[in-house]
């Protein structure tokens, strides 16, 4: 068999390379993904500002509206991005294996600047998922902060990975630094018993899972 005979596979490059993903355009002032999907690049001091304006406006009931409007967005978010994700590898996400789907993960994460994801799968036995979020843009963590204060961002894994599974999950912060911060992703029950019986009693993610 001669080479020109051959049939060769080529296997996909990395979907969400930033010079391939984000194009620009000067003279329409846009920036789009290799879709032509609409980006818009949100400065750090809006979010924040949201934040401050929501908590003054709404009290407690705050950090509740940050989480369902995080849920909404990470499930919309999930949607539109495995739509793109399976054209372009011609495969589902169900198909890819999990070291390859979280591969790409990761790169998604970064080119949307949300920052670096981590998802630690040791404690999946007790159905718990151990997410870390490094250098985050859609919570600011400080030091002083409680879990409340990340709500927006477990929201958000919450849609995503209850989009991903299929089912309903949950999540919470479990710990945080001005860096990264962790959060627990399991069945609602289960991290509503993580939040009352460790979380509000300043319990933090070894602690908790030392437990199980």
């Amino acid at each position: 068999m001669g080479f020109t005979e051959m049939r060769r596979e080529t296997i996909p490059g990395n979907y969400f390379n930033p010079r391939a993903y984000v194009k620009s355009d000067s003279a329409s002032g846009l920036l789009s993904t290799r879709q032509g999907k609409r980006l818009i690049a949100i400065p750090e001091f809006l979010i924040q500002s949201i934040h401050q304006t929501l908590i003054s406006e709404a009290g407690e009931a705050a950090s509740m509206a940050f989480y369902t409007f995080g849920l909404s967005w990470g499930k919309s978010f999930y949607e539109r991005v495995k739509k793109e994700i399976e054209i372009y590898y011609e495969t589902s996400i169900s198909q890819m294996n999990a070291a390859e789907f979280f591969a790409t993960v990761q790169q998604l994460w970064g080119v949307h600047g949300l920052g670096k994801i981590t998802v630690d799968f040791s404690s999946s036995k007790h159905g718990l998922l151990l997410v870390t979020i490094e250098n985050s843009s859609i919570s600011i963590p400080q030091s002083q902060s409680d879990s409340k204060a990340f709500s927006v961002e477990a929201g958000f894994l919450s849609g995503w990975f209850s989009a991903n599974a299929r089912q309903e999950l949950s999540a919470c912060a479990t710990d945080w630094n001005q860096s990264k911060t962790e959060y627990l992703v399991g069945a609602k029950l289960h991290i509503e018993q993580i939040e009352t019986n460790f979380i509000s009693k300043g319990r933090r993610t070894s602690a908790i899972l030392a437990k199980f």
